[in-house]
């Protein structure tokens, strides 16, 4: 397990929260535990008017907006200023991604504001559909190797940008 950036430290968590959609990798609770450094709580969730579809000659998946779909995903309520930019850490050790603040309809049907990943990039699909449980079956142990190694070098520096982009964000 990584070793957890400590959250309580008051230059690095100002008690914000904030609520997250995943739709592709972070929705695999392996993954999303590396990432973060601890357990999390998530929900089945969905967006409207979008898509997770795969990436061309990558093995994870994009949103695409498609009016009259829904991309399904994960709901992941709560997470600190730490998580945020342990988030933000990995989506940026790929392709850059940037999160957006949008409504995602939780398993009750509620609507909820969370903040969501796209691409900052244009990116080719892939064909087919996005599968979890077929990246699960083929891909899932080797991506987290590579992700255990990866987050386990994050120190307190490597998060400084993100914590300052996050922290912008609750003003």
């Amino acid at each position: 397990m990584p070793p957890r950036t400590d959250p309580s430290a008051p230059a690095r968590d100002s008690g914000a929260r904030f609520d997250f959609f995943f739709y592709g990798t972070l929705c695999d609770a392996d993954v999303l535990e590396v990432v973060l450094g601890r357990t999390v709580k998530t929900a089945p969730a969905t967006l409207d008017s979008y898509e997770a579809v795969p990436v061309d000659h990558g093995r994870y998946p994009m949103l695409q907006f498609q009016r009259g779909r829904m991309a399904v995903g994960v709901f992941c309520a709560g997470l600190g200023l730490v998580d945020a930019a342990r988030l933000d850490f990995y989506e940026n050790d790929g392709p850059a991604y940037d999160a957006r603040q949008l409504p995602v309809r939780d398993e009750t049907g509620a609507m909820r504001p969370a903040w969501v990943y796209f691409s900052k990039t244009p990116l080719r699909r892939g064909m087919g559909r996005w599968d979890l449980a077929e990246w699960q079956r083929f891909a899932k142990r080797d991506y987290l190797a590579r992700v255990a190694r990866a987050m386990r070098k994050v120190e307190a520096k490597d998060l400084e940008p993100f914590v300052d982009l996050w922290r912008g964000r609750t003003a």
